[in-house]
């Protein structure tokens, strides 16, 4: 039996509100968590450093100002209650979409949803079991024997949480692609024209989101973008293959290509001038 309008904006309204309460107490329980235990978040967070921010105790970072370490805490635990509320926000919102979403594209809904989250969280694994230790490893000790770091703590929480959020956006590119592809917005033939501007496109967005002068983490941002992208034209053509060859259209398959047929043209080519030079001194009958 279907419900009148009343009912389903009543349902909808208490949907609302328990999302609203739910995720407000999550938000709290999540905030209050991170506080208390923060000595062990801050220790995780920190374990990408490898105990190289400082030359004191540990090799732990430094604050500056009396209130900078009480600070850091209280930033750090509405983080740790956005990130426990945001599962209970997500879970919600799409609770109060599926009466308005026909069932046949709910499926459609729920998964690209999962995929989208799986993917975010993919890229802030790569950011810090990856990108973090390794250029950390190198420029913190680069100036050995000359220079000692001593790292505030507010601005490696700033570099590390910034790029979990921004990889953890750009991890979406491939997904996104798709569903362009899919909808027929942005087709994989088109996608694929733009492939020679995605270098320099890449490199110029891995720069404005690392605060750094070096090209140690532009390369380390810049690099995944690239693969990336291969993996979004991947998706896209397999969506629509009628659209062409996505391991045709590879810039080193062209490429081989091109070589193998100078490869193959280069003895026929040496076969006729040696021809031409035979009948030219009139040798031809020999050949």
């Amino acid at each position: 039996m279907s419900l009148s309008a009343y009912e389903r904006g009543y349902k909808f309204g208490q949907r609302f509100r328990n999302t609203v309460f739910l995720t407000i107490l999550v938000w709290s329980i999540g905030a209050g968590a991170t506080f208390w235990w923060h000595p062990e978040v801050f220790a995780f967070l920190l374990a990408p450093a490898e105990d190289k921010l400082s030359p004191f105790e540990g090799g732990l970072p430094i604050f500056t100002g009396v209130p900078d370490m009480f600070g850091a805490t209280l930033s750090l635990s509405m983080k740790g209650g956005q990130v426990l509320a945001l599962p209970v926000l997500i879970v919600g919102v799409l609770s109060m979409l599926k009466p308005f979403v026909p069932r046949r594209f709910w499926l459609f809904v729920t998964t690209y949803s999962a995929l989208s989250i799986g993917m975010f969280l993919l890229g802030g694994s790569f950011v810090f079991w990856v990108m973090m230790p390794v250029s950390l490893s190198f420029l913190l000790t680069f100036g050995q024997g000359v220079a000692v770091p001593v790292i505030l703590l507010d601005q490696y929480l700033a570099l590390l949480l910034s790029l979990i959020f921004w990889i953890g956006v750009s991890f979406e590119l491939p997904i996104v692609m798709q569903l362009l592809a899919r909808f027929r917005v942005v087709s994989y033939a088109r996608a694929s024209t733009l492939r020679k501007w995605i270098v320099p496109t890449s490199f110029i967005f891995a720069a404005l989101i690392t605060p750094s002068l070096d090209g140690t983490l532009t390369l380390l941002v810049a690099i995944p973008m690239l693969l990336l992208y291969e993996a979004g034209l991947l998706a896209s053509w397999l969506t629509h293959p009628e659209e062409g060859n996505y391991f045709a259209d590879l810039p080193m398959v062209q490429k081989g290509r091109l070589l193998l047929a100078w490869v193959v043209r280069r003895p026929l080519a040496f076969i006729r001038r040696v021809e031409r030079t035979l009948v030219k001194y009139g040798l031809g009958w020999w050949w």
